[in-house]
């Protein structure tokens, strides 16, 4: 079986991609819409407070953190035997 480090549960990934903003590091994304693809970039804006969570590419691509399954090799729980 595959193993993957992973989030604990019910964390979420809000606190790493706010580190990566402020750290102006590059975050790579595994999200899950409508089926899995890679997202990466410098992030621009971190909306922590909002209803649905979300982040901003400094290239203008928004992404709603629950897509989010993985960031910078770490995993959601519910992805860790894929």
């Amino acid at each position: 079986m595959d193993l993957r480090t992973t989030l604990s549960v019910n964390e979420s990934f809000l606190e790493m991609l706010t580190d990566c903003k402020n750290r102006g590091a590059k975050a790579e994304m595994i999200l899950d819409i409508n089926g899995l693809e890679r997202a990466e970039g410098i992030i621009a804006e971190v909306h922590a407070d909002d209803p649905q969570p979300y982040i901003k590419l400094q290239d203008g691509r928004v992404i709603i953190e629950k897509t989010i399954i993985a960031l910078n090799g770490l995993f959601r729980p519910e992805y860790a035997g894929c």
